[in-house]
């Protein structure tokens, strides 16, 4: 979707997100050999809800400058 995107913005494609945070964080940790079974669950818990909330950040955001951008409410008819 960020592909699409830049390419109908005529924009650069974002080379970095907020999302690659976990990644990055998770490829520390274990070369440092930080996880236990009970720590590595508990990372990628919370990596995958904070992955899923930040996408739908962003979902919702572009969205709404879309229908701003148009003029249109979203999922509703103007009378």
């Amino acid at each position: 979707s960020k592909i699409i995107l830049a390419h109908l913005t005529e924009m650069p494609f974002p080379s970095y997100t907020v999302q690659m945070i976990p990644l990055a964080l998770g490829a520390v940790f274990s070369w440092l050999g930080l996880f236990t079974p009970r720590t590595e669950l508990a990372f990628l818990v919370i990596s995958s809800v904070f992955v899923v909330v930040a996408y739908l950040h962003w979902a919702l955001v572009v969205i709404e400058r879309f229908c701003e951008f148009l003029g249109i409410n979203c999922l509703s008819i103007r009378p």
